[in-house]
């Protein structure tokens, strides 16, 4: 987005170890414009177009190539966007354009530079840590990510430029590039991916270890012939999980629930609404109810289950999926 000739220059800078894409807007009488994307590597700069003295917004968040799911850099202000390249008309309600909207955060119009960082505030280590990130998201082995790269990091970079068959003089963002592509790809082996091969809506729940105890999150909603993937990073020896629920025959019926596999069943808690718990036990005094999960493969970075009609049972737990 150029900036505007009569406009002070109004630059977003990446200080995270993720891969950002940005949407800015500002508003003129009290309406807003807004438009986005804008593809921010870690440690990059763009310039976000807006007239002098106007109220600015900010939203970004980061890219579907890192592992454990989108971060969002966020406000307060409901304001038009749309997951494709967009540009708001002021003159028009987000829904007549067919945009969504997101929670974008508001910026002293006086500020020349807005800077997205996380807790660990890598600052000028920014690049350092983005190749760490998307390194270990590619599938190297990278010991932490603190924008210091040593050995291990500047051999598995090296190794990664010869397998892409990259110079070494390849630009920054030529080499971002190609990691966030390498990520992707990766994004496929890794995690839980659900798949509805059913002929009505499914509602999926997962669990699985984290820093030694279970957790259990849900609900996902999954549309025939759609997939959807409740946990993004590697699940080798977790212990994961799956429940799920399909949508009765009619408007009438129940919903019918996941069969479980084996004899030995697992049992975690569950709640009516999206939900994350670490309890498994006592669920209905604490609010919840328990459900019966079907186990998955822990021997890989990742599994995908395909869920047909005969995959559930004509039994319901009492609408568990809203």
């Amino acid at each position: 987005m150029p900036v505007s000739p009569d406009s002070p220059a109004w630059q977003v800078c990446n200080e995270t170890s993720y891969v950002l894409r940005a949407a800015s807007a500002y508003a003129v009488d009290t309406k807003i414009t807004a438009q986005g994307w804008v593809k921010l590597y870690p440690g990059a700069c763009s310039a976000m177009d807006g007239p002098r003295g106007a109220a600015r917004y900010l939203f970004a968040e980061s890219s579907e190539a890192h592992q454990g799911g989108i971060r969002e850099w966020a406000g307060k202000s409901p304001i038009c966007a749309s997951n494709t390249e967009f540009k708001s008309d002021p003159e028009q309600s987000c829904d007549v354009q067919n945009l969504e909207t997101r929670s974008y955060f508001a910026i002293d119009p006086s500020e020349s530079r807005t800077s997205l960082v996380e807790p660990e505030d890598f600052g000028a280590r920014a690049e350092a840590a983005g190749t760490q990130r998307l390194l270990s998201d590619s599938g190297f082995k990278i010991a932490r990510i603190d924008g210091r790269p040593g050995r291990q990091t500047n051999r598995a970079l090296a190794k990664f430029l010869r397998e892409a068959k990259m110079d070494g003089a390849a630009s920054t963002a030529e080499k971002f590039a190609a990691l966030e592509a390498a990520a992707f790809k990766r994004q496929a082996q890794v995690g839980i991916t659900v798949c509805n091969e059913g002929s009505r809506e499914i509602w999926a729940a997962v669990a699985y270890l984290d820093s030694g105890d279970f957790e259990t999150r849900g609900w996902w909603a999954v549309n025939p012939g759609q997939c959807a993937r409740p946990h993004t990073v590697s699940i080798k020896d977790t212990e994961p999980h799956i429940f799920a629920l399909m949508k009765g025959d009619n408007e009438n019926a129940p919903d019918k629930v996941l069969r479980a596999e084996s004899a030995s069943l697992s049992r975690f808690c569950i709640a009516e609404s999206r939900f994350s718990t670490t309890l498994r036990e006592n669920c209905l005094d604490r609010g919840y109810r328990s459900a019966s999960f079907r186990s998955l493969p822990a021997d890989k970075d990742g599994v995908q289950i395909k869920l047909t009609d005969a995959d559930f049972a004509a039994k319901s737990s009492g609408g568990l999926r809203r």
